[in-house]
C-alpha cells in the first residue's frame, strides 16, 4: 500500500476568500489562484506542506468556545518565538483575543479568533 499524503487542511467559512486573506496575512501565505475559485480558496504552504483551504458554508456558525453551545471542531496552532510576537501578529492580522481561562494563566500559548470565530492559539517556541 502506498503512503497517503494529506493533500489540505479546510475550514469551512462563510466567506471563503476573505478568511484567506487573514490567515494569509497570520502565515505570511500567497493564496493559490490556479486552485481558487468562489467556493474554495487555497493558500499554499511556502515550504511545500498542504495547503490551507477555506471551503464555502454558508450556515457557518461560530464557534462559542470555551462555552459549548456550538464547539469548536478543530483549532489551528501557530509557532511563534514569544507570545507577545504571536499577540501582535494576531491582532495586526485581524484576530480578536479571547480570555484565557484562569487555570492557564501561565500557558505558553494564547488564543483568538478568526474573524469567521475560529479559535486559534498562538504558541511560543518551547
Amino acid at each position: 500500500m502506498s503512503a497517503l499524503k494529506l493533500a489540505a487542511y479546510a475550514i469551512d467559512c462563510a466567506d471563503p476568500r476573505r478568511l484567506a486573506e487573514f490567515y494569509g496575512r497570520l502565515l505570511g501565505w500567497q493564496i493559490d489562484e490556479e486552485e481558487s475559485g468562489d467556493r474554495w480558496v487555497e493558500l499554499a504552504d511556502p515550504s511545500g506542506g498542504a495547503p490551507l483551504a477555506f471551503q464555502l458554508d454558508p450556515d457557518h456558525r461560530p464557534s462559542t468556545w470555551p462555552d459549548r453551545e456550538v464547539p469548536q471542531m478543530a483549532h489551528l496552532d501557530v509557532r511563534v518565538n514569544t507570545l507577545d510576537e504571536g499577540h501582535e501578529r494576531a491582532i495586526g492580522a485581524g484576530a480578536v483575543q479571547l480570555p484565557q481561562p484562569a487555570d492557564q494563566l501561565d500557558a505558553k500559548f494564547r488564543v483568538y479568533v478568526d474573524p469567521e470565530g475560529h479559535p486559534f492559539c498562538m504558541c511560543a517556541a518551547q
